[in-house]
């Protein structure tokens, strides 16, 4: 769909998970926009941290932060049906931003395997969260799709 080399897509995470960062911490509704975020808080920084950014890969972060939005409620039941004795709420906030991201990419964009949305969560928790977070963000991910992902027969989206 997007046409987009791996690393591409990658980097079309990672702009996602900032700009859901930004949009969580922000208190104005006329803040929480996709483009209002990225325009006044991010372009700049990230073409100088990522080098040119193509409209698909903007495309993809834009839809993957909108599918992210959207269904936060649901995605959010699923990893705290799966938290031990914790509450989502105390969660680090980038783990709780990387978790919804990747488990909103692996329901609901078709073109990407599962398999892939938790390898990509994984590693991106290795650049933005503790040394920790990977091995948790790995387990809550497979634990999603173990229990719920392959229970709703999209295993053909393998």
């Amino acid at each position: 769909m997007h046409g987009l080399k791996p690393e591409e897509k990658r980097i079309s995470r990672y702009i996602c998970v900032q700009i859901i960062y930004a949009y969580e911490l922000s208190s104005s509704e006329n803040n929480k926009n996709y483009d209002s975020i990225f325009t006044k808080h991010f372009h700049a920084d990230l073409e100088n941290s990522y080098g040119q950014l193509s409209k698909a890969q903007l495309d993809y972060s834009r839809m993957l932060y909108l599918e992210s939005i959207k269904n936060r409620d649901f995605i959010d039941k699923l990893i705290q049906e799966r938290l031990k004795n914790w509450d989502i709420s105390r969660l680090a906030i980038i783990d709780r931003i990387i978790l919804r991201m990747s488990a909103s990419e692996m329901f609901f964009i078709d073109e990407v395997p599962p398999k892939v949305s938790i390898a990509e969560g994984v590693e991106i928790a290795k650049v933005f969260s503790t040394k920790d977070s990977s091995s948790f963000v790995n387990g809550i991910l497979d634990a999603i799709y173990n229990e719920v992902y392959i229970k709703d027969n999209k295993v053909s989206k393998v």
